[in-house]
């Protein structure tokens, strides 16, 4: 170690060395066109990757993604005087055993009525589908798995996913199926009781697309797992006319992010039973899709920008949660709600925009950078949740908040939400009744 080296030689080291890095960053710029050699540097590149998901795993929680917040205690807050009847499905971390799991939560009085947590590696080992979107066995463990939009059965289990597989598990967390494949973001029911679903393709078939495009699709099934279609969103677009609104921009592995399917409650004057509304985050796109007849009736970009979460008020009417982009296309890490976000209401009837919210989201600081959901609740209310920072709140017509639910530890650390989904004691009775009354072994 203490043997004298020649200034040549190191000189040397340095020029070869600053070589190497120089074809390294030329092959990572198009890995596709070097074969074999392409996808050993993309493996190398992910090295800091996949020491942060590592080290990720050793942390007691996952922290809001870059973003400073308010230490506040964990819980259910209820305005004094005011009563829910309802319940809130709530994906939280448990400290205890280190691991997410989907909470059923009486907000009357904040009891705890039904703690889902699956054994979702056991369930995943089924799974055949590779991909370089995700690995399960890597990035999906039990730990690391977010339940995300879960969905109550009338057994009182559960439908979940998390980037992952479609699976079905009972009120035990025992599996009753599974459809392989990536599933993301919503999951909805419509109004005969079939379910819609978004998902990516393992690896786009399209020529000339990299190995991480973000190939997304609309699924039609029943609640017993059967498939009923496939829609792809690309195909969608382009059978409209509306194929230019991604292909005429630079290219991105994401360029459409579906985020939402939300089936119309039944007819309409400006939609029919079946039809759907669809939130394209990316392209800040929404459409009015009718399956039926693969035509798009309506579509809108601006002036909500990468919104999440389009829902159905009234015969003429829909919300937007508005996550309110201030961005560089080019720097989408620089991006960052312009003020905060918004719930931007849209009326078919008028063309109008209005914002019913927006001194509430102001006083309140709504902020989450990705993610967010604005539901309709009955009597005029919604609930919003502010996903990255952890808060969920049923806000009356006026702003007034009548109770707010924190996800935090012990110590006021906060944790993200994973859309929360509020549950109707009526219309999910049955649900309710058998998720309280399961006994499992």
């Amino acid at each position: 170690m203490n043997r004298p080296v020649p200034l040549w030689a190191l000189g040397l080291v340095v020029a070869l060395g600053a070589l190497a890095l120089l074809g390294f960053g030329f092959v990572l710029l198009a890995p596709r066109k070097h074969g074999a050699l392409g996808a050993l540097a993309v493996q190398v590149a992910s090295i800091p990757d996949t020491v942060g998901r590592a080290v990720g795993e050793l942390l007691p929680y996952r922290p809001s993604i870059g973003q400073p917040y308010e230490p506040l205690p964990g819980g259910l807050w209820r305005r004094p005087g005011f009563v829910d009847p309802g319940y809130i499905l709530v994906t939280v971390f448990d400290t205890a055993q280190g691991r997410w799991v989907v909470q059923l939560l009486r907000l009357r009085d904040g009891q705890v009525v039904r703690r889902y947590a699956p054994d979702i590696a056991a369930i995943h080992a089924q799974s055949t589908f590779h991909s370089a979107l995700v690995d399960l066995a890597r990035d999906k463990t039990n730990r690391r798995f977010m339940p995300m939009h879960p969905l109550l059965m009338s057994d009182g289990g559960l439908i979940v996913h998390d980037t992952s597989p479609l699976t079905r598990i009972d009120a035990c967390g025992r599996p009753e199926w599974m459809i392989d494949g990536i599933f993301h973001h919503s999951l909805e029911r419509a109004s005969d009781g079939t379910l819609w679903a978004a998902y990516r393709l393992p690896r786009t078939a399209r020529p000339g697309l990299g190995p991480q495009f973000a190939d997304e699709g609309l699924m039609h099934l029943t609640a017993q797992g059967k498939v009923l279609a496939r829609i792809s969103v690309i195909d969608l677009l382009d059978a409209n006319n509306l194929g230019y609104l991604w292909r005429a921009r630079p290219y991105s592995d994401d360029p459409i992010h579906l985020n939402d399917i939300q089936p119309v409650p039944g007819d309409g004057p400006y939609w029919r039973n079946g039809d759907l509304l669809v939130s394209l985050r990316n392209l800040s796109l929404l459409l009015l899709y009718r399956p039926s007849t693969g035509q798009v009736l309506w579509s809108r970009g601006l002036p909500w920008r990468f919104q999440h979460d389009v829902s159905v008020l009234d015969d003429h009417r829909i919300s937007v949660f508005d996550n309110h982009w201030r961005f560089a296309w080019d720097q989408p890490e620089q991006a960052e709600p312009d003020g905060t976000n918004r719930m931007l209401v849209y009326d078919f009837a008028t063309g109008a925009v209005s914002a019913p919210l927006a001194a509430t989201f102001r006083d309140l600081n709504i902020h989450t950078r990705a993610q967010g959901r604005a539901t309709p609740l009955p009597g005029g209310d919604t609930m919003v949740e502010e996903t990255e920072l952890g808060r969920v709140m049923r806000l009356a017509p006026d702003g007034s908040v009548r109770w707010s639910y924190i996800s935090a530890d012990a110590g006021r650390n906060r944790f993200e939400l994973r859309w929360t989904r509020y549950i109707d004691p009526l219309a999910d009775k049955i649900g309710i009744q058998a998720a309280e009354n399961a006994r499992c072994e």
